[in-house]
């Protein structure tokens, strides 16, 4: 479980540390007062996804009635080191009803496999792969019936991201029984982070290896360098 902490950039220092300060403890109080459905949440996370259908691509979903928002005002100044103008919060809070868009609504699924094999090609996903704790072992030798993915075309964007070229894959799996090289890693499904092996390998996944250019020059080839079995 993971939560994101992002103070206003043009709240003063002293508010920025005293309003991450505030969140961070009512954070705390939440998770003791609910401690036991999260360890509930965190168990089902980390269960077998093995065979179950998991979102690729997703958007967001937009609440069925409108909600109360509290909306701020802000006042023009100048930063007093570049001169440019800022957006200073004011202490007012105004409640607004609208629709939220908190949740997301999946627009491509893909059956989990029981295995990803990752060619030896792609050191850069391996190293990633293994940076987050995913598990990680040998491919077996001789020829086994696998899925690869045939990229038939790609888009990249235009404008960064976090130093990264964002590409979306189009393609499909196609079955093949092949030995697979000296060197190719396995990556087990079935483990605790399954479900980020699945999200970080699917090509199609707006989230994965190929979305964040980690495989751009296989993917030039016209070869996804990563295979599965079911």
């Amino acid at each position: 479980m993971a939560i994101l902490s992002e103070a206003y950039a043009y709240d003063t220092f002293k508010d920025r540390v005293m309003s991450t300060l505030w969140f961070v403890e009512e954070i705390l109080d939440f998770a003791r007062e609910n401690a036991e459905s999260i360890r509930d949440l965190v168990r089902e996370a980390d269960a077998s996804v093995v065979g179950m259908e998991l979102a690729t691509r997703a958007t967001f979903e937009r609440s069925p009635s409108e909600v109360e928002i509290l909306m701020g005002e802000v006042a023009e100044e100048r930063h007093p080191q570049t001169g440019e103008i800022i957006l200073r919060r004011q202490e007012v809070s105004k409640p607004v009803l609208m629709h939220e868009f908190g949740t997301f609504s999946p627009t491509e699924v893909e059956v989990a496999p029981a295995f990803y094999y990752i060619l030896p090609e792609a050191e850069s996903a391996i190293e990633r792969l293994r940076a987050h704790g995913v598990e990680t072992g040998m491919a077996p030798v001789g020829e086994i019936q696998v899925e690869h993915f045939i990229v038939d075309s790609a888009t990249i964007a235009d404008r960064s991201f976090q130093g990264r070229n964002e590409r979306v894959v189009f393609g499909a799996w196609q079955s093949i029984t092949r030995a697979l090289p000296p060197g190719t890693i396995a990556v087990s499904v079935d483990q605790p982070l399954g479900r980020l092996a699945f999200t970080l390998l699917e090509p199609r996944s707006d989230d994965g290896f190929a979305n964040w250019a980690i495989l751009d020059d296989q993917i030039d080839e016209g070869r996804y360098p990563v295979m599965r079995a079911h």
